[in-house]
């Protein structure tokens, strides 16, 4: 948007940070401004002026034109509310999707979760490998059951204890059918992909030693940790495929044999990677940009440890392995990139969207806020009551019954009845219907949730109550969604009218002239390496970003959201709504037993997600990798996903990229240049062509595509100045009358104490 609607942005931002409180202590305090029938006290002025000062966005040499500023976005904000919107069914469901949203830091035990973030990136610092023993429970198993279950696993610990193999007992009597074969063994496990309590288990039983049985929701478990070392790091790595499938026949293998082995033989003549690539791998989907995956490794993710070994040896770029067999073929790896754990603060944000993201960590989470909350909110119980809504759960009722309208609890003296709880189990056994979910949970079960839920839900609906700077926020968003509306209407998009815009540019010719200039693309480095690699990302728009998302995960054979995907979603759809340079390519993928088109639908989905959300197709890149990019042969759960991978149009995204690391390493910008507008696009020739010089220290590189003289523009060239001007004329005549229908006072000498 334009520079006044950013000026409004910023004042709605300090306005707001007045809380209720204030705001009523000063309506008996001399108004410094008012508008209509609004009065808006000097302590109000005075808070907003300040707040704008101390945080640069306002300087005192500025002040009057803060004022304006503040006047106007007032009388907009007025004529809003004078107007009915802040009624309508529209404002109040947006304003109400804010809220939900700026809520969530509230309702997270904000303790807890930062112990998590610290506790996965110490464990991220070591890798451990485990083998596990798996005995299946049902999450509504008897008591009985459970005790069998129980029994079972202890026993075979026991056995483990006194001298037998974990391998063959895992052999054996372990249930996993994946692990079973191998002995139990899982290999090295990613931090943040596996149940928090399998996790842990893994992460506190000492190299060698046998855990105790554990519960996960899938059953019961002990591991032993087969061994432990420090972080491998991450590589990025391409590679050449030589295919070979369990249906060829001898000669076709041996075939395969020495396509590999020749194609090693020419890697050891020093021919590039990239050519031998094109010509010998089997790996349609990256033989085309030189056999590189399009992800990065870590050596539990990797097929197997004989790889890993081989990868990770691998020291400096460029490197490649002997030729190597896995269960796809023969493979020549070679490294790309290879990088460290980053440091704790770069590392935190993608630990918490993992977090919040993983339920077994989410429940733990909400466990610790209810618990606090059940103590802030003086929760009280009655348990004859709750007796007898247990012993009534399963019986035939008409709904008129006395015992319905009994209090089961109470929270800060809000009563909840045991009709209430009918209901809300009622309302949620609907909704995992109407997904297909069956689950018998037990009346302890539903009672629990039904107290989270209560505790949570009041304790959202008192936000405003207990946090004045929440309050602030959603009154912040608030009279930004108002003022917001009331400019696209009256400014906004009358300003897309076409035939308005020509008009406006015939009455002003003389604004829209071009001086001598020339457009160019100017890249300067600190050094020469840096200015090549800076060419090489830079070729092409739009460029590749290093931004990481999570991969989104499907259930087996499905294509619908589960509740964390609809939450990564929405974070997602805010990166690319703040983002406005950004592209995002959505591969989907599928496990190798899944229907052929699953993966296809998983990325459709997503892609109409997004656009629904309001984001351009236009910036969305839709991919389907089906089942030939598994993410694990083991875990066939991580095939079935769908993959996140941003790109930018903008320059400045990548320049930020490679600052990152070094400050001032580059810059880079594309458009048309003026004389004495840039000292190195000066110092170049103004010829069409590609110019390399040094100057003042830099690395400089100049492609200059086209020298113009001075000139009129045309109203296409100038049509986004136009449209800018345009809307400045359009917002000036809309605020004067404003003012003509609600009258604008100012107390001039409570102005200038306050911002003089």
């Amino acid at each position: 948007m334009n520079k006044l609607f950013k000026i409004y942005t910023v004042i709605a931002a300090s306005f707001a940070l007045a809380t209720h409180e204030q705001m009523a202590l000063a309506q008996s305090e001399v108004p410094a401004i008012t508008i209509g029938s609004k009065t808006i006290s000097s302590r109000d002025l005075e808070l907003t002026y300040k707040k704008l000062v101390q945080n640069d966005s306002v300087k005192k040499e500025n002040s009057r034109a803060f004022l304006q500023d503040f006047i106007n976005y007032k009388l907009s904000v007025f004529a809003a509310e004078k107007a009915g919107l802040d009624t309508s069914r529209a404002f109040v469901d947006e304003l109400d999707t804010y809220r939900k949203e700026l809520a969530l830091p509230y309702l997270t035990d904000k303790a807890m979760l930062e112990k998590l973030i610290q506790e996965a990136y110490e464990r991220m610092k070591e890798e451990v490998r485990v083998a596990q023993i798996f005995i299946p429970i049902s999450s509504h198993a008897t008591p009985a059951d459970t005790l069998a279950a129980y029994d079972e696993i202890k026993n075979l610990r026991v056995r483990i204890l006194r001298g037998e193999a974990f391998e063959q007992i895992a052999k054996d009597y372990s249930k996993d059918l994946k692990s079973a074969p191998r002995g139990g063994d899982l290999g090295y496990l990613a931090v943040l992909d596996n149940n928090y309590v399998f996790e842990s288990a893994a992460y506190n039983t000492p190299k060698g030693e046998v855990s105790m049985p554990f519960r996960t929701e899938k059953g019961y478990h002990i591991i032993k940790v087969l061994d432990r070392r420090s972080f491998r790091g991450k590589v990025r790595l391409a590679h050449i495929l030589v295919s070979v499938s369990a249906s060829m026949s001898e000669a076709e293998k041996a075939a395969a044999k020495k396509r590999i082995d020749d194609a090693y033989a020419y890697l050891k003549k020093n021919e590039p990677f990239e050519g031998v690539c094109r010509t010998f791998s089997d790996d349609a989907s990256t033989k085309s940009r030189g056999g590189v995956l399009g992800r990065w490794y870590e050596a539990g993710t990797l097929i197997d440890e004989k790889i890993t070994d081989l990868v990770f040896s691998l020291k400096e770029k460029g490197d490649y392995t002997i030729p190597i067999q896995t269960s796809l073929g023969w493979h020549i790896f070679r490294l790309v990139e290879k990088k460290s754990l980053l440091k704790f603060e770069e590392m935190t944000p993608y630990i918490r969207q993992k977090i919040n993201a993983d339920a077994s960590r989410g429940s733990l989470a909400r466990g610790t806020l209810v618990k606090k909350l059940l103590r802030d909110n003086n929760f009280l119980e009655y348990i004859s009551v709750k007796q007898d809504a247990f012993d009534k759960f399963y019986k035939d009722r008409t709904g008129q019954e006395d015992y319905l309208g009994k209090t089961l609890f109470s929270i800060n003296s809000k009563p909840y009845k045991t009709k209430d709880f009918y209901d809300f189990v009622l309302k949620q056994q609907r909704q995992m219907l109407k997904v297909g979910v069956v689950e018998d949970k037990s009346v302890e079960v539903w009672y629990k949730q039904f107290v989270e839920q209560a505790n949570i839900a009041f304790e959202e609906a008192n936000l405003e109550v207990r946090y004045p700077e929440f309050r602030s926020v959603v009154q912040e968003y608030r009279e930004g969604i108002l003022q917001k509306e009331m400019y696209e209407k009256y400014v906004l998009a009358p300003s897309l009218d076409s035939l308005g815009q020509v008009r406006y540019f015939q009455q002003n010719p003389d604004r829209y002239q071009y001086t001598n200039r020339v457009l160019a693309k100017l890249i300067t480095t600190d050094r020469k390496e840096t200015l090549e690699q800076a060419k090489q990302v830079l070729q092409k728009g739009p460029y590749p970003m290093n931004r990481r998302f999570p991969e989104i995960y499907f259930e087996k054979d499905k294509a619908d959201f589960t509740p964390d995907a609809q939450k990564m979603l929405y974070e997602l759809a805010v990166i690319m709504i703040k983002n406005r340079d950004y592209t995002v390519e959505i591969t989907g993928n599928s496990d190798a037993d899944e229907p052929e088109n699953i993966s296809a639908e998983r990325a459709r989905n997503i892609v109409n997600s997004l656009i629904n959300k309001g984001i351009s197709a236009t910036r969305v890149i839709e991919k389907d990798d089906g089942k030939f990019k598994p993410a694990s042969k083991t875990d066939h759960s991580k095939n079935m996903r769908v993959s996140i991978k941003f790109f930018s149009t903008s320059m400045d995204d990548v320049v930020k990229r490679f600052n990152t690391l070094k400050p001032n390493s580059l810059t880079a910008e594309e458009r048309y240049f003026k004389r004495s507008e840039n000292e190195f696009v000066d110092m170049a020739n103004w010829a069409v062509g590609e110019q390399t010089f040094e100057s003042k220290g830099r690395q400089v590189w100049i492609d200059i595509n086209k020298v113009e003289l001075p000139r009129a523009k045309t109203f296409q060239e100038a049509r986004g100045q136009i449209i800018k001007d345009y809307q400045k004329q359009l917002y000036d005549n809309w605020i004067s009358k404003l003012k003509e229908r609600y009258p604008v006072s100012v107390n001039e000498n409570e102005v200038r104490r306050i911002i003089e």
